[in-house]
């Protein structure tokens, strides 16, 4: 039983190593204009609050592990060009973190402690921490260019925004791949789509709406394992007025058979809170942090 327990969990913190019409009472035709907006020397902050829970079965032993994790992250607008593409450096400021194999004391992690306190497992999250990245977008959200280092990523600050003028009940979709692994060093890519859909407008704050869906059948229980948490679903708030994105509530609840050649089965819950935060806030919380 430990050797399977301690094999799931080594895969959970690989996984974690690391976004219909609606019927309106009332039909509303005001069409919108969806943009980001970039100030030069802006700094927008996050916090997130990221719930995972992981249940693999195989059988009759059963594992089951939770993490829960904070992320502090923000990203800082460099310069902005007469198209009004914004280059942003990125970067993840803070992690917190615990993971708890069944009623086992939770394992913990804060990047904020001095290294030598992290356990082996934790060292991927630690050197994703703290490394700025350059990406410069369109106020569409599109990628124009990035870094090409490692290191350098999409950390999830914009999503798609539609090229035409919208209103409540339009979607846009984006299209992209996944890479999975299919072997030992073989790997191929899978298509995927999100299809956005604007929800309503509040008080000039755009609430979209999201799901995404895996676009040809994988029959391979390999390959749907990887891609468990690739298929979210949710909720996105754009203060069209500022240009930013103010908040995100993602979730997904899937479940893959199979997983070991046939036998056993794997479910995934995870909920992802992102929410908008006042620099000073964040100055605030450094300067008592670094008192103490």
């Amino acid at each position: 039983m430990r050797p399977f327990a301690y094999c799931v969990l080594s895969f959970v913190l690989s996984l974690l190593t690391v976004v219909p019409a609606a019927t309106f009472a009332e039909e509303d035709a005001t069409e919108y204009i969806l943009r980001y907006k970039f100030t030069a020397n802006e700094f927008v902050h996050y916090d997130v609050d990221s719930k995972n829970k992981m249940v693999v079965e195989k059988n009759q032993a059963k594992v089951t592990t939770v993490n829960n994790t904070n992320t502090l992250k923000h990203y800082r607008v460099i310069w902005v060009d007469e198209k009004g593409n914004g280059t942003l450096e990125t970067m993840i400021d803070r992690v917190q973190m615990s993971v708890k194999l069944d009623d086992q004391a939770a394992a913990t992690f804060d990047s904020k402690q001095p290294i030598e306190k992290d356990l082996k497992q934790f060292e991927p999250i630690r050197k994703s921490i703290g490394n700025a990245s350059r990406i410069i977008y369109s106020p569409l959200g599109k990628v124009v260019s990035k870094e090409e280092k490692p290191d350098a990523q999409n950390q999830g600050f914009m999503i798609p925004l539609p090229e035409n003028k919208v209103k409540i009940g339009d979607s846009w979709k984006e299209e992209y791949d996944v890479e999975v692994s299919v072997g030992k060093t073989l790997r191929k890519k899978v298509p995927i789509r999100r299809t956005f859909t604007l929800e309503s407008m509040e008080d000039q704050i755009a609430v979209i709406k999201f799901k995404t869906n895996v676009l040809k059948r994988q029959n391979d229980p390999k390959i749907g394992l990887q891609l468990i948490q690739k298929t979210p679903s949710g909720s996105i708030k754009l203060d069209i007025e500022r240009g930013v994105i103010i908040s995100q509530d993602v979730s997904s609840d899937k479940a893959q058979i199979g997983i070991f050649d046939g036998q056993g089965a794997m479910r995934a819950i995870t909920s992802r809170v992102e929410s908008l935060v006042d620099p000073a806030t964040i100055a605030k919380t450094d300067t008592n942090t670094d008192s103490k």
